[in-house]
């Protein structure tokens, strides 16, 4: 090859490549100008399965605070709460009904996500298809009493002749299966109080003495939306639901700890294992690959947020981010449950 041959060469390649460049850039420039699209004027709406006063819409009222910022297009995002049967409302609305452009998603209790498994006959959707974009916490649920209540250990659950009411939302709701794993799997005197709408309203019952007791709320939300049951002793925590204890609470007995078969952990692990999604967002199945991508790195970028994380410790609420990602190997994960799982679990909570 001559000298002016290698010259040539390298300006076509020079030339090529600057092309290429250009192309890709170019691409980009579209993508990005699309995502704006999809996002500029629009208006978001971001449903919360659970009703106001509670720990979900304390998390959810504060990401759609922030979370515009931080989408192409700096959209307008509004909360509104859809509470119902202890989320299940929600989360069939965004599986069937709620528009797939992105400008809908949604917080809901993750719990109620294995109702399909569990043969739940209103649970019409597949957690595996959802569209995930984060978790702003990973969840521990605990088991309160009230201080005046007859019990104020777990040892105290199992005293004969008692016959302790604990309320909750409805059989799909967190509060209802772990008071019915107390029952049915460990023979605890607790019976089921069904019917109240949401934390807010079982709060108030126990405080009013209607119920004794109440299994399933999330420790982050007593800490920042109930301090003052903390701090003036108000509530005995007998037991926290989770698969390891939270550091805050080593001196309580761990639910999974109690089990006495292999099978009965095994149950646990299924019945618990949504709570490592923790305050999990999603959107419906079917939004665009692009557009879940911009509302994943926009939930990324909003819990690095200072602003929002100064807010998080006025409020006294954990933000421990897991990532749709993530979020969505967990039900992946869950999902793949052996039938004996499965109807161990079932047992636990019939």
């Amino acid at each position: 090859m001559t000298l002016e041959d290698a010259v040539d060469n390298q300006i076509f390649r020079s030339v090529f490549v600057a092309g290429a460049i250009l192309t890709a850039s170019g691409g980009q420039q579209a993508a990005l100008s699309q995502q704006e699209g999809a996002f500029n004027g629009k208006t978001v709406e971001m449903l919360i399965g659970l009703s106001a006063g509670g720990g979900y819409d304390a998390y959810g009222r504060m990401l759609a605070r922030f979370i515009g910022r931080h989408i192409p297009g700096q959209p307008q995002v509004i909360a509104r709460n859809m509470p119902g049967a202890g989320s299940l409302v929600l989360i069939n609305h965004l599986y069937s009904v709620a528009p797939k452009s992105g400008l809908t998603f949604g917080l809901f209790d993750p719990v109620i996500l294995i109702s399909p498994l569990m043969g739940g006959q209103n649970a019409k959707f597949d957690a595996t298809k959802f569209g995930w974009i984060g978790s702003m916490a990973g969840g521990t649920s605990v088991c309160v009493t009230w201080h005046t209540s007859p019990v104020s250990s777990w040892s105290d659950l199992f005293k004969p002749g008692l016959s302790l009411p604990f309320g909750t939302s409805g059989p799909a709701d967190s509060r209802y299966q772990h008071t019915a794993i107390l029952k049915n799997m460990f023979n605890a005197n607790v019976r089921i109080i069904p019917g109240y709408d949401g934390s807010s309203a079982v709060r108030l019952a126990l405080e009013r003495g209607e119920i004794a007791g109440n299994c399933g709320d999330s420790w982050a939300s007593l800490k920042s939306t109930a301090a003052e049951w903390v701090r003036d002793k108000k509530i005995n925590i007998v037991a926290q639901y989770a698969v390891e204890k939270h550091p805050d609470l080593a001196h309580v007995p761990l639910i999974m700890d109690m089990a006495k078969t292999e099978t009965d952990r095994e149950a646990l692990k299924l019945l618990l294992g949504p709570q490592k999604a923790g305050r999990p967002f999603a959107a419906p199945p079917g939004v665009p690959v692009a557009i879940l991508t911009v509302l994943r790195r926009a939930f990324d970028a909003t819990m690095n947020d200072p602003e929002l994380r100064e807010l998080s410790k006025k409020m006294d609420l954990e933000i421990e981010p897991v990532s749709g990602e993530d979020v969505a190997a967990i039900f992946d994960e869950i999902y793949k449950t052996s039938a004996a799982g499965i109807n161990a679990a079932k047992e636990a909570i019939k």
